[in-house]
């Protein structure tokens, strides 16, 4: 049952997960043009373009959340690993990863909490480009939200793996040989 819950979530996260990836990846391009644009402005044309810093930082701001649920998916998130590479393949390192992804979404759910009453606070305008500041606040709690998935599909993984432990082992044992 947790192994099907994985695997419907896996089939509505990764195709997700993989879209917001090229739009943050597209919002990278338009981010580099904006600040090369501003480079050429000052430093060739001596003329400073006002709504290139704050135009630059709000796409960052986006890409940072649209590449939020591909990389809690991918494992690729900052990690100090040195303990839990030493206990994978134990039930030590599923338990690990189930406090974990449990922290994880109760620390998405707060996040989104506070991140929807910052949202409500937004109706001023922007300093130099004429978008109301919701627009900005609004992409931590939707993209949290869609990353709440990503970590239910990762603790339905983990709470597999520890439930049914010998064969996870023997997969795991498996694709270390295969390397």
């Amino acid at each position: 049952m947790l192994k099907a819950i994985e695997n419907a979530l896996h089939t509505i996260n990764a195709p997700v997960a993989r879209w917001t990836a090229q739009i943050a990846g597209f919002m990278l391009f338009v981010m580099t043009l904006i600040v090369l644009l501003q480079v050429a402005c000052r430093y060739i044309l001596n003329i400073p373009l006002s709504w290139t810093d704050e135009s630059s930082r709000f796409l960052m701001i986006y890409m940072t959340y649209l590449c939020l649920p591909l990389i809690y998916l991918q494992d690729r998130n900052i990690a100090m690993t040195f303990i839990t590479d030493k206990l994978k393949g134990t039930r030590v390192f599923e338990l690990l990863m189930i406090v974990a992804h449990i922290c994880a979404i109760v620390l998405f759910v707060v996040w989104i909490y506070f991140g929807y009453n910052f949202f409500k606070t937004g109706s001023v305008m922007a300093d130099s480009i004429p978008i109301p500041m919701y627009v900005v606040y609004a992409m931590p709690p939707i993209m949290l939200f869609i990353s709440c998935f990503a970590a239910l599909e990762k603790l339905a993984g983990s709470l597999h793996n520890l439930i049914h432990f010998n064969a996870y082992k023997e997969s795991l044992i498996a694709a270390e040989a295969a390397e």
